[in-house]
C-alpha cells in the first residue's frame, strides 16, 4: 500500500504578469515548495476553434495578424476548422534548409527551446527576435486590442510546432529582423529535397491550455505515430515517492553516497520507494579533462562512454579488497539496497536513457 505523506498547506505562488496573462481566469498557481502546479477552482472553459488565415502576406487568426509579411514561397494546407500544416518551396533541392515564415512585431510569444540536446528552456518576448534556435514549440498571443485584459475573451492564440515532415526534422528560431524561420534538415547530406509542405503545424483558440491538448490530439489522430496522455497506461512507479541522485552528488555518484541518502530518507519517516541512479556511474573517459587537473567549465561536454559496464566506483577488483565497491559491481548493489531498503523500483540513468535493474 503507497504511503499517504502530509506536507505544509499551499500557498500562492507571485508569478511575472508575462507568464500570469496565460492562465484562464479562474486558475491560480500554487506551491508546497520547489514545485508547482495549477489548481483548478472550476472546469477549463470549452475550447472554441478560431481559423487561422493566410491572406495578402498575413497569417492571422479571427481577424488579427499574428505574422506578417509571409513570403510567396510559403505553403499553407489547411488541416481542420482550427488547424494547417505551414511549409515552403525552394529553387535550390538541399539537405538543410531555411525559410522565412513573416514577421512577427508587437505580439506577445511564448516559446520553448532546446537550451541543450537534452534540455529545454522557456523564452517571453514580444517579437521575432525573441525565438531562439531550435525552438520546439511557439505560443503567439492574438489581441484585437492591447488594452484589453486576457480574461474578457478578447484574445485568441496561435501555436506553431515544428513537426517531422518525411525525412527532415524542423525547428523555428527568430533573427534580427524580427523575422520568424523555420529550419528543415535530414541530417544526411544524401536525402535532400527542395520542397516541405507539412514542415510546421499551426492551430489557433481562445484557451491556450485547451489549445494545446487539442493539438496534440491532431497530431496523434494525423500521424498516427504517438499517443496523448490520457490515453497511456499510468506506470506504477508515480504511486511511490522517489529519490533521484543527481542534485545530490552530480556526476561524484558512489555506492556509501547512495546507500546514505537511502537511510536519512527512512529515518525522516519517507522512505524511498525507487530510486534513480543519475549521472555518474558509466565507464566513461574525458579528452579535454585528465585526472586530477581541476575543473574546467564546458570540459564535461568532452566525456566519451568507454564500456557499458559501470566504472570503479561500482566495481571492487580482486586487489581492492577494502574498496567500498560492491563485489559483484552495480547489479549485486541494486540488488543489495532494494533488500535493505525496501525499495520497489531501481534505475539508472545512462544519459537520458533508463533501464529497469531486477
Amino acid at each position: 500500500m503507497a504511503t499517504t505523506i502530509l506536507s505544509p498547506p499551499l500557498r500562492p505562488l507571485h508569478l511575472h504578469a508575462r507568464f500570469s496573462t496565460f492562465l484562464s481566469p479562474n486558475q491560480r498557481i500554487y506551491s508546497r515548495g520547489p514545485g508547482v502546479r495549477i489548481h483548478k477552482s472550476c472546469r477549463h472553459s470549452m475550447f472554441l476553434s478560431a481559423k487561422p488565415v493566410l491572406k495578402d502576406g498575413n497569417l492571422s487568426v479571427n481577424g488579427t495578424d499574428a505574422l506578417t509579411g509571409v513570403p510567396e514561397n510559403v505553403v499553407f494546407t489547411p488541416l481542420t476548422q482550427s488547424s494547417a500544416f505551414v511549409g515552403a518551396t525552394s529553387a535550390h533541392t538541399n539537405s538543410r534548409h531555411v525559410f522565412k515564415l513573416g514577421v512577427i512585431q508587437d505580439v506577445r510569444l511564448f516559446s520553448l527551446f532546446r537550451f541543450k540536446l537534452w534540455w529545454m528552456l522557456p523564452r517571453f518576448g514580444n517579437s521575432g527576435s525573441d525565438v531562439p534556435m531550435e525552438t520546439q514549440m511557439l505560443l503567439l498571443e492574438a489581441r484585437e486590442d492591447p488594452h484589453f485584459e486576457a480574461s474578457n475573451g478578447s484574445t485568441s492564440y496561435m501555436v506553431l510546432l515544428p513537426v517531422l515532415d518525411g525525412e527532415f526534422r524542423s525547428s523555428l528560431q527568430g533573427n534580427s529582423a524580427n523575422e520568424l524561420e523555420f529550419c528543415v534538415e535530414s541530417g544526411d547530406p544524401a536525402i535532400v529535397t527542395s520542397q516541405l509542405l507539412k514542415a510546421v503545424f499551426v492551430n489557433c483558440g481562445n484557451n491556450p491550455f485547451d489549445l494545446m491538448k487539442e493539438s496534440m490530439k491532431i497530431l496523434e489522430k494525423h500521424s498516427g505515430t504517438f499517443a496523448v496522455r490520457e490515453t497511456k497506461q499510468m506506470p506504477g512507479i508515480l504511486d511511490w515517492f522517489g529519490w533521484c541522485t543527481w542534485d545530490a552528488f552530480y556526476h561524484k555518484v558512489n555506492p556509501q553516497g547512495i546507500k546514505d541518502g537511502l537511510e536519512s530518507l527512512s529515518r525522516g519517516g519517507t522512505p524511498a520507494r525507487f530510486l534513480i541512479i543519475d549521472d555518474g556511474w558509466q565507464n566513461t573517459s574525458n579528452e579535454f579533462q585528465k585526472e586530477g587537473e581541476p575543473f574546467v567549465e564546458g570540459s564535461q561536454f568532452g566525456g566519451r562512454l568507454v564500456s557499458v559496464g559501470e566504472n570503479s566506483k561500482f566495481r571492487k577488483s580482486a586487489n581492492e579488497a577494502l574498496s567500498e565497491a560492491p563485489t559483484g559491481g552495480l547489479k549485486d548493489f541494486v540488488k543489495e539496497i532494494k533488500s535493505s531498503f525496501g525499495l520497489k523500483y531501481g534505475f539508472y540513468d545512462g544519459s537520458c536513457k533508463f533501464f529497469l535493474l531486477t
